[in-house]
């Protein structure tokens, strides 16, 4: 005799459903979707895995708790992730992104390495695709535009900040560390310009307006979980 497969409860259910789908379970926990919204998407799909008529009002009080549920999974699971990291904060900082378009991106970044010894200080250099983008100061950048500019497009962003994050051996091994730290910067009003990450080392580029307030959120929130507060 072939044994059904078991229905599950609408709990198991919606947590099933909404797993399966990345965009929804971000969207959720984020807490950027009303709740009765998401329970009328996903009612066809609880109803095919409970096998039975879904009543609205039980749907959205089981995504609510699922919602506060993934919220403590989450808290445990990044309990002192950033305990003992070193946050540094460098203003004035000017972006100067270097389009490669048919060039060969080595050819590029050579010709940028190539102007190291003339300037006043170490860039950040950052090879991506079609681009490289090299953080200066604002003298720096006039030179890399004029020895540049007639070879390749050259585009410049002024008025940033740029965050370094240097977190501990047992913080770079964790999963979601990079989605915490963005996260945790959004929520208190901080918009990312550019994120680069390189585990140990997360280097954050925000507007110039932020910058202080970025630093001052990740250092305190440092200095908690070392002494122990998640």
């Amino acid at each position: 005799m072939t044994e059904l497969p078991r229905r599950l409860s609408t709990a198991e259910a919606v947590s099933q459903v909404v797993r399966r789908n990345y965009v929804l379970y971000e969207a959720l926990r984020l807490k950027l979707v009303n709740y009765h919204a998401l329970a009328a998407r996903i009612t066809p799909g609880v109803e095919e895995l409970t096998g039975k008529k879904a009543r609205l009002p039980t749907l959205v009080v089981a995504v609510k708790r699922f919602s506060d549920s993934m919220t403590e999974e989450r808290a445990a699971e990044l309990q002192g992730i950033l305990g003992d990291a070193r946050v540094t904060l460098t203003g004035g900082v000017v972006e100067v992104s270097v389009r490669v378009g048919d060039v060969p991106p080595s050819k590029v970044l050579n010709e940028v390495l190539e102007l190291v010894p003339r300037l006043s200080a170490m860039p950040e250099i950052l090879q991506l695709p079609g681009v490289v983008k090299v953080m200066v100061t604002g003298e720096d950048a006039l030179l890399i535009e004029r020895e540049l500019g007639d070879r390749f497009q050259t585009t410049v962003g002024d008025g940033m900040a740029k965050i370094g994050v240097h977190v501990s051996q047992r913080a770079e091994k964790m999963v979601g560390l990079t989605t915490y730290i963005t996260e945790l910067l959004y929520r208190n009003g901080i918009v990312i310009h550019s994120a680069y990450i390189g585990r140990p080392d997360f280097l954050l580029v925000v507007e110039e307006k932020f910058g202080a307030r970025a630093y001052e959120v990740l250092r305190e929130k440092a200095k908690e979980q070392s002494r122990g507060v998640p």
